[in-house]
């Protein structure tokens, strides 16, 4: 990962697959090295997340539900792969 790029990492798979089906890209999926806990890094460097994260928190964003549920397939999937 470019150290010099922006990142977020999150615990939550529903926040994000939010994130995912909101158009930003997911750069790696990070295994805690005290826990199986997984942590999905996406990468900020427009750094409109926390605007996206208050619009999710406050309930004003729209993604397809459709998009969302298959974007929570498929990180779970991916989360059990690793």
């Amino acid at each position: 990962m470019n150290l010099n790029q922006r990142t977020f990492k999150i615990s939550d798979l529903y926040y994000a697959a939010f994130l995912k089906t909101a158009g930003f890209n997911l750069v790696d999926i990070e295994k805690s090295e005290n826990s199986n806990q997984k942590f999905f890094v996406f990468d900020d460097t427009n750094g409109l997340i926390k605007k996206t994260q208050t619009e999710y928190v406050n309930g004003v964003s729209k993604v397809a539900a459709k998009d969302l549920i298959d974007n929570i397939r498929a990180l779970k999937t991916l989360t059990n792969m690793r």
